[in-house]
This record gives C-alpha cells, structure tokens and sequence, in this order.
C-alpha cells in the first residue's frame, strides 16, 4: 500500500512538472513581443521596490502611483514612448528576476546590473544612469561608523563578514575583489543593513547612491571611501526583457539613447533623492522606544491596511479551504479506491512540500495559462486555497472518523438513510471537534500569509518592507509588525479555547 501511495503521489508531482514546462511551448506564437505589447496597450514591467532612490513606495500614494524613484520614472517613460499604458508588478528581486525569464513581465527595470550570467538568460539593454565620474556613482561597501577607522581600505576587511544581495553585481564584485571576506547572502538591503545594526556582519556590499541613503538617515553608518573597480562591461545600469525578444530590447535601446543624451535620468535621481529624504520623517535620536512609537503614529493607516489584508487572506483562505477541503474529505471516505488514492495524492503533496514552493508554482502556471492576465493577489490568493484546503481536509476526516462507528450502527438499525445519518447524526457530533480545529486553521493561516510578502500584495509583511524602504531602519518596523503579529495570533487562540470550553459544556 505505502509502495502504491509513493508511485502515485510521485505521478502527479512528475505529471504537474510536466504541465508547467510544457505549457509555454503551446503558449509561442510568431508575434514578437514587442507586437503584442502595442496590440494590449500596456507594459508589464516589473520591480523590487526597495532599493532607493532607483525604486521605492512613497506611502501616502495607492495603486501604481505608489512606486516611485528614478527608475520608476524610466519605465513610465519608455511606457509613453511606446505609445502603451505602465502597468508594474511589485515584487522581491530574486521573483523580478525569474519573473523575466518566464515571460510573466515584459521588462525588469529593478536597478539591474550587468552579469554574464544575466546576459545568458535575458536580454540586457545598454546602460543607463552610466557617468562613472560621478561622486554618486558606483558601489562600495557600507559598514558602521565606529569602524571606519579600522576599515581604510579593503585589505583591512579580510577575514571579515559581508552581506551582499544574492544574485546581484555587488555580490560578484565582493567575490572577485574580496576573495578573503566571508559573503552572507541577503535578499534585500534593508535585510543587510538589519544584520550589520546587530553586528552580525561587518559589512555591507551597496550601490554607492543607495549606501549614502541608509547612511543620511542612520549616522551610526558610514561608506567605505574605497569603491568596488567597476570596467566598461558592467558601468551602469540596465533594462532586462526575455531571453530572445531582440527587437524590444532595440526599441528599448533607442528609447535610453535619448535619455542618456538628455541627461534624463541624473534629473530622475536628483528628484528621487528629494522625495526619499522627505518621506523620511523619523526621528530616530530619541532611542529606540521614541522611534517605534513615531513609525505607528507616522504609518498607522498603512500597518492597518496591511493586517485587514492578512485577516482577509486568512479569511478567504479558509473559507474556500474549508468547502474544498469538505469535497476531498467526503471523497477519501468514499469506499472507491480510484477517489481514496487521488484524495490522498492530493492531501500528502500539498502538505508534503513547502507553501512557498507552491505559491511560485501556481502563480507561473496560472501566469502563463492566462498570458500574464491573471493578476498576482488572484493567483496567491488561490494557491493559498488550495495548500489550506489539504490541511481541512484531514481536520474534516479526522473529525468525521472521531464519531464512534456505534453511532453509524444505531442509526442504520433504525432505518436512518446514510443521508441522514451523516447529516443528524454523525455532523451534529463531529462540529465539535472540526470548528476548534479550523480556527487553529485560520491562525495558522494568518502567519503564513506572511510568504505572500515575496509579491508585494500588501499584507503585514510587505507593510513591513514598505516602511524599512522608506525610513531607512529595519529592526523598528520588525518588532511593531510582530507584535501586531502576536497581538492577533494570541487574541484569535484564546477565542479558539474560549469556543472549546463552550462545546465541552454543551456536552
């Protein structure tokens, strides 16, 4: 039987693989996607907003107004050039990235340097923002104030630790040029900056204009005068489109030509810079209780805006969950062992791989299924149905197997149709304990909402990030939304137990 459950449960991971490699090939047509932008009217672009000033989300703004910062301007402008509406789709670098080399965006404009490995899987444009005479240009490594006597140069930074983005140019730059330094590998700069607040790293691998931000607004931080040896081949910055799609990456071309030459995007920064530092409004000199109280009284409507979306996630989550999770249970009790071994299928993959995996999963084949029309929150929104739908189902079965057989055998010897007898005798008993079990469900739920940061779709998490991109601290923004974390998480388990002791009395 285990062999059995092992070939089939290893069928369907295999079968779902396939689909999702295979469904691309179905989806290739002759039209360039240059064409097909022009014919739909809009540009899908993607980024990462959490690196100003290139690109960030000014907090007092809604919908695509929110992303801002120099590169942000970039794209609306190859948007109008183009003659076609902006349309951006936020999310964390690494997803921006493999974003891209699906298809699911028509361009990445992220502050994306050049790699080679970069250039093997996606069109790359020309640089941009390229002036390498500029005191603001280049990258450099960010390290704490106190030691900038001690690190003068980069020879004094062997054997220390850096933090460096993975995937990024300055993480090449710091294995190439600090072969004795230890690299930590990040996910964003806030995340870096977090570690090297706490000392846990030394220092931390930047965009020079991005390290002067963090250290304008937190002086207990300094940039290293030595900076990274940047050639030709990777001055700048650059416009990312699929791997084969030559002739957008030529009128992308032709587009930043036009703004290199005007001097367009120097403008763009020099304005970036002015809205970052103005939307930084936190005093952080009073300590660090002053700073917390001043994030909530400066960000109260977004912090609840973010936990009404993580309680609504949860919320639709598991009540679709449930209904699903109710079918698939029904049918594993079947006595059909064609149903019992798919429900089983189903159950033990989706509680046997991680959520994250499955939200990456279906948004790409969800995204390529719908052209890229599906949008982000939908798609996450019915992965999380589905990975919460498995775990109610088993709360459901165990639930229905907890009433005693004795009770099925009365009610049969009373003439009582199966119908019946699972609906007035059988249900009535097994509420008791399914609800406790789905409210430890909808707990659950609400911290693993949590993952759904990785594509910005505005719970608590990604509020979190909003507010580290716009004030320049990292721990704060941490403690507040974990303690809005735990303040629900806690209120919603002591109602679960308040539920229990009710139903116990009942009995």
């Amino acid at each position: 039987m285990k062999k059995c459950k092992t070939w089939l449960m290893t069928a369907v991971m295999a079968f779902a693989v396939m689909i999702a490699s295979a469904v691309p090939a179905f989806a290739e047509d002759d039209k360039s996607l240059l064409d097909e932008i022009k014919e739909r009217g809009v540009l899908v672009v993607g980024t990462s907003p959490d690196f100003p000033p290139s690109e960030f989300i000014d907090p007092s703004k809604t919908g695509q107004d929110q992303y801002v910062g120099s590169d942000m301007e970039l794209a609306r402008y190859i948007a109008e050039k183009l003659g076609v509406e902006l349309q951006i789709e936020a999310s964390s670098f690494d997803t921006v990235l493999a974003n891209i080399s699906t298809g699911q965006i028509d361009l990445a404009i992220t502050g994306l340097a050049y790699t080679p490995a970069r250039a093997e899987s996606m069109e790359m444009s020309i640089g941009y923002n390229v002036d390498e005479e500029s005191e603001s240009s280049g990258h450099g490594i960010l390290i704490r104030a106190e030691d900038a006597e001690t690190y003068t140069s980069f020879e004094a930074l062997d054997g220390a630790k850096i933090a460096a983005q993975t995937g990024s140019l300055q993480e090449m730059f710091t294995k190439d040029q600090l072969p004795n330094c230890e690299i930590q590998s990040i996910s964003s700069i806030d995340d870096g900056v977090a570690l090297l607040k706490n000392g846990t790293v030394d220092g931390v691998a930047s965009a020079w204009t991005t390290g002067n931000q963090y250290v304008t607004n937190n002086p207990e931080l300094a940039m290293m005068e030595q900076k990274f040896d940047n050639t030709e081949e990777y001055a700048g910055t650059r416009v990312g489109a699929p791997k084969g799609e030559t002739e957008l990456i030529e009128a992308v071309n032709d587009i930043l030509e036009e703004v290199n030459e005007l001097g367009l995007y120097e403008q763009w920064s020099d304005e970036a810079i002015e809205l970052n530092n103005s939307l930084t409004s936190v005093d952080s000199s009073g300590g660090f209780f002053s700073t917390c109280v001043q994030i909530v009284q400066e960000y109260w409507g977004l912090l609840l805006q973010g936990l009404l979306i993580t309680l609504g996630l949860a919320a639709v989550t598991v009540l679709f969950g449930t209904l699903i999770g109710s079918v698939v249970a029904f049918l594993y009790l079947l006595k059909n062992p064609i149903t019992h071994f798919i429900c089983t299928a189903y159950v033990e993959v989706l509680r046997g791989t991680p959520l994250l995996l499955q939200l990456w999963l279906f948004i790409t084949v969800f995204s390529t299924l719908t052209g890229g029309e599906m949008p982000m929150l939908v798609s996450v929104i019915i992965a999380l149905i589905i990975n919460s739908s498995a775990y109610v189902a088993e709360i459901i079965r165990s639930g229905l197997q907890s009433v005693d057989k004795g009770q099925t055998e009365a009610a049969k010897s009373l003439g009582m149709s199966n119908k019946n007898t699972m609906l007035k005798i059988i249900m009535p008993q097994a509420v008791k304990n399914i609800l406790p079990a789905l409210g430890n469900e909808f707990i659950s739920m609400v911290k693993e909402t949590s993952l759904a940061s990785t594509f910005f779709i505005g719970e608590l998490m990604t509020v979190n990030s909003v507010i580290k991109s716009a004030i320049y601290k990292s721990i704060e923004p941490l403690v507040i939304v974990g303690i809005i974390y735990f303040i629900v998480t806690f209120t919603l388990s002591k109602f679960v137990k308040y539920i229990e002791r009710r139903m116990s009395v009942s009995d």
